[in-house]
Formats: structure tokens, C-alpha cells, sequence
């Protein structure tokens, strides 16, 4: 690449892509950031940009769409606008392998142009974006596979082949997805059966599931709510969740919520007695409560089969938060959610 070229790309940069470039760059540089920890920090960052294209909208669903070579290079020319990673590429694929290749020159986060490092000392952070945001995007559209990338011999996910980098994926099977998939969709009949049963055996009338107006408990903090379906949730739902909770070891959470968020019976392990103690009560007794977040309320009103979503919980924990509609009498209620870890 020719000084006049290089000079051409940088103008093409904002100031906050340079700076991450270069800090990425600098870090390894430094000796301060290893593949080993590469790989797990990308993920973590992948899933909050994941949940920044979710909150501005902009988040592809590919609902029934074929995974041939058309879709991925329009889900790369979608992310390409949104962070420029490259100015000029080629993907191929279907439904068991994709390619990205791009020429040397081409790519906007090469460390001899915009991070200042030396050639060859940077690990590309691009395998673990491309890879971790394909996979949520593949997922959400009802294709139980993940996106995994090829390491290549020298131990790398990228491979050189004169002058281009090509990252290579293969997608395979996921029966562990497929299955959490089942479970909710199982916990999903059982809780709309358990409303039908108990408004058919009069332990509840439908008026008082569609209650919606939060009664606040005073003296709570975080803030606690009632309503009429509160009491009724606690003794025929709670079981239910906790039930689901048990099926799966990376399930942390699973939680019936009304449309607006409402949370009356969380799991009993999260529904301890109240002690007056913001950070104990904060994880210990999380029932009652109203989760209006963007995670939460997204869950909440959705009436996809299942939304996928990452989920930065206010304990400072991330995971994964995954929810399927529920219906009463033929309508939206509110939804089951499951949280599980990544």
C-alpha cells in the first residue's frame, strides 16, 4: 500500500473507529491483551452491539430465509455500515460453511494503517465479531445451528492466501439451543393451561389476570408491586418456573412476565424473605417486581416463536435471555422468559 493510499483510508475514519483500532492494537503491542483473552472480551463486546442494533431497531431478522451467499453479504453490508470493517470484501456460504475474504489493503482495522502496530503482532478481532454476530442473527431466525469459527494451523481464526485474509466458519447443529428452544415452548403450554385451569375452577377469574394496576408496596427498594394475579402466581406459577428452572444447568432464571414486565412470582431461590438490605434483596428476593428495561419489555410484547437477546442483568451479570409468548383466551398476556448463561 502506497503512503498515499494509506492516507486516503484514514480520511475515510471517524475518531472513535480510529481510537478503538488503535487501542486494540496497542494493547497487544503492550503485552497487555493475549488470544486467550481475545476471544472472550470480543464475545462480551459482540453481545452489547448485538444489544445496541436490537434497542435502535436496526437488528436483522431473517425469518424463512434461505442461508446461501445473497443473505450473508447482505448481513455483512448491514454491519459494514454500521462499524466500516473493510472497504471492499467477498463472502460466500450456505448452509454449512461461510467465507469472508478481504484483500489486505481493504480492511479498516489493519494494525499497519490505522492502529500503528507492527505487521503481524495484532490478533484480528474480526473472526470472533463476524462469528458471534452471525450466530445470534442465525438463531433468531428459528435455525437451530451455531456459528463456529475454523481455526486455522498456526492456531489463528484468519489465513493468508497471498493477498487476502480469509475467515472461514462452519455452522453446525446445536442441540443444546434446540432443546432450550423445547423447554420453553413446553413452559409456555403449561403456564396458558394452568390460566385455563384455574379460571375454569374458579381460582381466578380472566378479569383479575388482566389486572394491571401495580399497587406499590410501600418501604421496598428496589420497588415492589401487587396486583390481583400476584397471590395466584406465587402459589400455582412458582412451581411451574421452578420446575422449567431444573431441566437445563446453564438455565439462571425462568420467569412468567406481563406485558408491561410485571414479575410476580420469581424462582423460589430468588423469592427470599425481604431483609432490608439493598444488595441482598437486589438478588435475593427479585419477585414483585416491574423489569421495564429494553431486555425486559422487549420480552415482554414480543409474539415472535422466540426472541433471542443478550441480557446485562442489574446484578452486573451477562447472559443470554430468550422468551416465547403467552396467550390468554387467544391473547397477548405477557411472555415466559428464560435466562441462561453464555
Amino acid at each position: 500500500m502506497s503512503e498515499k493510499d494509506r492516507q486516503e483510508r484514514l480520511k475515510k475514519l471517524d475518531g472513535a473507529h480510529l481510537l478503538w483500532a488503535s487501542t486494540m492494537g496497542a494493547t497487544f503491542d503492550l503485552g497487555i491483551m493475549s488470544k486467550a483473552m481475545l476471544v472472550p472480551s470480543m464475545k462480551t463486546a459482540t453481545q452489547r452491539l448485538i444489544r445496541h442494533k436490537m434497542q435502535m431497531g436496526s437488528f436483522p431478522f431473517i425469518d424463512g430465509k434461505e442461508l446461501n451467499s445473497q443473505l450473508y453479504k447482505e448481513l455483512f453490508d448491514d454491519l459494514n455500515k454500521f462499524m466500516f470493517f473493510a472497504d471492499g470484501y467477498d463472502v460466500e456460504g450456505d448452509d454449512k460453511r461461510i467465507v469472508f475474504k478481504v484483500h489486505k489493503d481493504k480492511c479498516m482495522y489493519c494494525p499497519t494503517s490505522v492502529g500503528g502496530a507492527l505487521l503481524r503482532t495484532t490478533i484480528c478481532p474480526y473472526p470472533v465479531l463476524f462469528g458471534v454476530y452471525l450466530d445470534m442473527i442465525i438463531k433468531n431466525g428459528f435455525i437451530y445451528k451455531s456459528v463456529n469459527m475454523v481455526k486455522q494451523d498456526d492456531g489463528s481464526y484468519m489465513k493468508r492466501e497471498d493477498e487476502y485474509d480469509i475467515i472461514e466458519f462452519k455452522l453446525e447443529d446445536d442441540d443444546d439451543f434446540f432443546n432450550i428452544v423445547n423447554i420453553l415452548e413446553e413452559g409456555v403450554n403449561k403456564i396458558e393451561k394452568a390460566f385455563q385451569s384455574a379460571i375454569e375452577n374458579k381460582e381466578i377469574s380472566e378479569e383479575q389476570l388482566w389486572d394491571r394496576n401495580y399497587i406499590e408496596v410501600p418501604g421496598t427498594n428496589p420497588r415492589k408491586y401487587t396486583t390481583k394475579f400476584t397471590d395466584f402466581a406465587k402459589k400455582y406459577i412458582q412451581p411451574i418456573e421452578d420446575e422449567i428452572l431444573s431441566k437445563h444447568k446453564k438455565f439462571v432464571f425462568v420467569v412468567l412476565v406481563d406485558d408491561n414486565g410485571y414479575l410476580p412470582s420469581h424462582n423460589s431461590k430468588y423469592d427470599k424473605p425481604l431483609t432490608s438490605d439493598y444488595k441482598k434483596d437486589l438478588l435475593g428476593n427479585r419477585s414483585m417486581r416491574i423489569f421495564n428495561d429494553f431486555t425486559g419489555i422487549t420480552a415482554a410484547r414480543n409474539t415472535r416463536k422466540y426472541i433471542l437477546q443478550p441480557y446485562p442483568r442489574d446484578v452486573g451479570v451477562l447472559m443470554f435471555d430468550i422468551s416465547s409468548e403467552i396467550k390468554l383466551n387467544g391473547k397477548h398476556w405477557g411472555a415466559l422468559r428464560i435466562g441462561f448463561k453464555l
